[in-house]
């Protein structure tokens, strides 16, 4: 049993950012980010306890654009529709979520402005 928790553990990282689902919200630090080669999760913790998950290969796309011209907004193209009200801003390291989006394996669109 704790072989498999390590192992899923090992498997993902995660990332405290501002997270939005639908009309719901959390900030930064308590919102995740959870990214995995299987599967993305983003969770809102207290008070809302919601969590958003789907499966890495019903994710078409990854979304990165620029919010208030220098805030990274984080959403999801997905064919099932489960994270389509969903979007998440890294206020810290974003380089870094972005890194490890790739090195899971998640196509990236990339629509920030150049300026």
């Amino acid at each position: 049993m704790a072989s498999v928790v390590a192992s899923r553990a090992a498997a993902s990282r995660s990332f405290a950012v501002e997270a939005f689902v639908g009309r719901k919200a959390t900030g930064w630090p308590f919102a995740r980010l959870d990214v995995a080669t299987s599967e993305l999760c983003v969770r809102l913790p207290f008070p809302w306890f919601i969590s958003r998950r789907q499966a890495a290969t019903a994710i078409d796309a990854v979304i990165l654009s620029s919010r208030f011209g220098r805030l990274c907004c984080i959403r999801f193209d997905d064919g099932a529709g489960s994270l389509a009200n969903v979007h998440v801003h890294p206020l810290l390291r974003t380089q870094l979520v972005i890194e490890e989006l790739r090195r899971c394996g998640y196509r990236l669109r990339d629509e920030r402005s150049a300026s």
